[in-house]
């Protein structure tokens, strides 16, 4: 195992926790990433330390230079009244079986856990019906075609999580089902399909293909609630519940007016203030930005600050006294009823925003302030 040393002395601390969170993505010799404060560790087992060491300073640079400074600006803020818990509860989880490990980034949960689960998702989904939605369950798939309409594939590559099958071919199947049996080398492009779905990343993006080429009367919006299993490939950053790449998300869209949409988030929002004051969460909302792996991060991340088209709920894990997004509250214009062409009665682009809570992250950052019920 070797080490890399980076130095971020002159990075502050969002731009330090962007490049730490995109380097795993620059080699899979990459094992392990350390934030040691004004210098990244990054370990592998590098074929050519050289050439990787050279990858992550010319990454580094870049992210340097393309770096600008938005303060974030934080519109509510919550401080509980307990003495928070200090100790990481992951391995307690483990210990209880109230979560089972299937891999990095995959869980199964049960007990005190999935009570909390159900006990917030049954939350989310009142605040659907106050906001007079409508109940949906999307597929797990969306098509390739759609992400490309709204450019997902080129701003979050770095997610995707291809959905395949078999060559419909008798004598491809037959291969590889004596291959099979032996090792895992059948898994090639001899074998698997040219993909045409990805595993979805949202819930929301099926809203938009729902309504794709219709007509929206503004005396009646959309208001769409659903809960929906998501998968994003996190590489390295994959850890415990903090980053999964199978989680639920809960998502209440909005398609309407401007004025209709945005009210709607601010309704939510508040919401959300309740519940966190009613949790007694440590706890803050602010203006946040997507991670958007392209070479028009700077401008795209700048924008959705400096206007508010991105709120985060922000959650603290007591034990590395670190921030958790465990919800987000966006508004984005006309940019998904351009890409889906869906227009009002008088042919005029709609205006759209959603609102979404990863659950589980959610249940994980209350325990590890409040801890559990049987220990109190």
């Amino acid at each position: 195992m070797e080490e890399i040393v980076i130095s971020v002395e002159q990075c502050n601390r969002e731009l330090k926790d962007s490049i730490k969170y995109k380097i795993p993505y620059i080699s899979n010799q990459i094992t392990e990433v350390i934030d040691e404060g004004t210098k990244i560790i990054v370990k592998g087992s590098y074929s050519s330390k050289e050439e990787t060491e050279r990858k992550l300073n010319e990454f580094v640079k870049q992210m340097e230079e393309e770096y600008m400074e938005v303060k974030a600006k934080t519109i509510f803020s919550n401080e509980s009244k307990d003495k928070l818990k200090e100790i990481d509860i992951y391995q307690e989880l483990l210990d209880k079986e109230m979560v089972v490990e299937y891999g990095n980034g995959l869980i199964g949960f049960g007990g005190e856990f999935l009570e909390k689960y159900n006990s917030f998702e049954h939350v989310f989904q009142s605040w659907g019906k106050k906001l007079g939605a409508k109940e949906y369950v999307y597929p797990d798939f969306i098509d390739i075609r759609s992400l490309n309409k709204y450019k997902y594939l080129s701003q979050f590559p770095n997610h995707i999580m291809f959905a395949s099958h078999l060559k419909e071919d008798i004598r491809t199947i037959y291969d590889f089902s004596e291959t099979i049996s032996t090792d895992m080398n059948c898994l090639n492009d001899q074998y698997i399909d040219r993909p045409e779905y990805i595993n979805k990343t949202s819930v929301c993006v099926h809203v938009y293909k729902q309504y794709e080429d219709k007509k929206i009367d503004l005396e009646h919006p959309i208001v769409i609630s659903s809960l929906g299993k998501c998968k994003r490939f996190e590489s390295l950053n994959m850890s415990k519940i903090e980053r999964l790449m199978d989680f639920s998300m809960h998502e209440i869209v909005f398609i309407g007016s401007e004025e209709f949409v945005l009210k709607k988030r601010e309704e939510v929002i508040e919401l959300a203030k309740e519940f966190i004051s009613e949790l007694d969460l440590t706890a803050n909302i602010k203006t946040s930005n997507d991670p958007f792996f392209t070479s028009e991060y700077k401008s795209k991340a700048m924008l959705q600050k400096k206007f508010k088209l991105k709120y985060e709920l922000n959650v603290l894990l007591p034990y590395n006294n670190r921030e958790i997004s465990v919800g987000s509250f966006n508004y984005h214009g006309t940019y998904f009823s351009d890409a889906f062409n869906i227009r009002d009665l008088n042919n005029k682009p709609v205006y759209t925003g959603c609102v979404g809570f990863g659950v589980e992250r959610f249940v994980y950052a209350y325990l590890s302030q409040k801890g559990f019920i049987e220990c109190k």
